[in-house]
Parts: C-alpha cells; sequence; structure tokens
C-alpha cells in the first residue's frame, strides 16, 4: 500500500468513528432522571442519520428551493468575490511593492481600511447594493483584496536584486524584468494566500445570505432559517455543504499552484 493509500484510508478510518460515535451517542440514554436525555443532545446537534434525511428531501423536487440551488448561489457569489478580490489585490499589492513612494502615500489609507471590521460594513454594502448577489460579492471582495494584497506587496518588495541586476545586464527590457522576473516571484507569495482567501470569500458570502434572506438565498439562507424554526438537521446540512464546498475549492487552488509554479524546486519534485 502506498503512502497516499495509507493517507487515504486513515482518513476514512477517522470519519467513521466520528460519525459512528456522533449518531451512538446522540442515541444512548445519559445517566439521569430526567427524560429524554442524552450524552449529545440530537435537538441542537442532530444525528448523522437525520442529516441524510434532511439532504435527500432538500434535494429533492418536493422543495421550492433545493439545496443545489442554494449551493450554486453560495459557489457562485464565492468565486465572483475571489476572483475579483484576487485580481484586484495583486495588481495594486504589485504596483504599490515595486514604487515606494506611492506605498507611503496610501499607506495610511490601506491601513484605516483594512483596520474596519468587515461585520461592520455590511450594513452599508446592504444599503448600497441591495440583497443580492452583488452585495455578497463585494462583501467577499472586501476581505480577500487584503489578504492578497499584503502577500503580493510583500513578494514585489523581496524580489532578489541580483536577479533584476541580472536581468538588466542581459538587456531585458523593464517590461521584460516584470513580466519574466518581479512577477514570477511575487506570484509564489500571492499563492500562499489563496487557500485562506477561499475560505474568508466563503465566510463573508454567507454573512451577507444571512441578512439577504430568501433574496439572497444560499446556503446562508438556509442556515438563518433552520435557526428561524429550530431546525438543527437542516442546519448541519448547510454547514457541511459548506465544508464540502471549502474542501473543493481549497484543492482546485492547489492544483492551480502547482501547474503555475511547477517552476520551483518543491512543486517540481511533489511532480
Amino acid at each position: 500500500m502506498t503512502d497516499r493509500a495509507r493517507i487515504v484510508v486513515w482518513r476514512l478510518v477517522i470519519l467513521v468513528l466520528l460519525l459512528g460515535s456522533w449518531e451512538g451517542l446522540t442515541r444512548i440514554k445519559a445517566i439521569s432522571k430526567t427524560p429524554g436525555l442524552y450524552w449529545l443532545d440530537p435537538f441542537f446537534i442532530s444525528r448523522p442519520s437525520a442529516i441524510v434525511e434532511r439532504f435527500v428531501y432538500l434535494a429533492s423536487d418536493r422543495v421550492r428551493l433545493s439545496i443545489w440551488q442554494m449551493a450554486l448561489s453560495t459557489v457562485q457569489s464565492t468565486l465572483w468575490g475571489f476572483v475579483v478580490g484576487v485580481s484586484t489585490g495583486f495588481v495594486v499589492g504589485l504596483v504599490l511593492g515595486r514604487n515606494d513612494r506611492l506605498a507611503r502615500i496610501f499607506e495610511p489609507y490601506i491601513v484605516a481600511f483594512n483596520s474596519l471590521p468587515r461585520i461592520a460594513l455590511v450594513p452599508l454594502i446592504t444599503m448600497i447594493f441591495g440583497f443580492g448577489i452583488v452585495a455578497k460579492i463585494v462583501l467577499a471582495w472586501t476581505i480577500v483584496f487584503f489578504i492578497v494584497f499584503f502577500n503580493t506587496f510583500q513578494g514585489a518588495r523581496s524580489v532578489d536584486p541580483d536577479l533584476i541586476h541580472a536581468a538588466r545586464f542581459l538587456r531585458a527590457s523593464e517590461r521584460q524584468i516584470m513580466r519574466t522576473v518581479i512577477v514570477p516571484s511575487a506570484l509564489a507569495w500571492t499563492f500562499a494566500s489563496l487557500t485562506p482567501s477561499i475560505s474568508f470569500a466563503l465566510i463573508g458570502v454567507v454573512v451577507g445570505e444571512f441578512l439577504g434572506g430568501e433574496s439572497g438565498g444560499g446556503l446562508g439562507y438556509l442556515i438563518i432559517q433552520s435557526l428561524g424554526t429550530l431546525n438543527a438537521a437542516d442546519m448541519m446540512v448547510a454547514l457541511i455543504a459548506l465544508g464540502v464546498i471549502g474542501i473543493v475549492m481549497a484543492l482546485g487552488i492547489k492544483q492551480v499552484e502547482m501547474r503555475l509554479l511547477r517552476w520551483r524546486p518543491e512543486y517540481r519534485s511533489r511532480a
């Protein structure tokens, strides 16, 4: 058995143990005179069998808004916010990282805006953009932009000067130096921020869906609706779906990272 297969087996074993313990502890009566008291109260965290049952129901055509439609809405908003945040954060970080005067001019504004709690911006964003997909994208952008910006900024400033001098010695133009030396070096820093960025983009979208209600759609709406009806099973369906979406997106980013940074030694050894 290969090392990768062993890792997969261990992951499955841990998953089965967790689900089995969860199901068992929500069915075993606690040692107490209080009737209906379990070691883990299924009223608050439900149980795996009930969650599967609710997932099948929410995935069927018996509901007006299926789990697939809500998940698609959340994924769509997350990807748009992620793409816009990464692209703008990378460009601004690259420009300010290579221009010290501009960096000093904009530094207080960047620090001030980044210091604002994103949750405090939600009312303002919803007032301007409403409760639809645009508001969720903007909220995700406000989070992703600064994560990518600061990493790219630091990466652009950390380029080895000897590489730039060597490129100039070989008569490379400034555009060629930017394209072949600075951008590839900064990309390594940028990709280090992409995995947390996609997670925070998902968080921003879900927070926007909390306030957007059914008009915002998404899994955040399902969570808030479940809270209003005290339906723990539906809430756990939404949370598990968000976890799966986060894992799939992170794995996709890893694949893109390995492809674009295949020139680096650590990625060549993995290949």
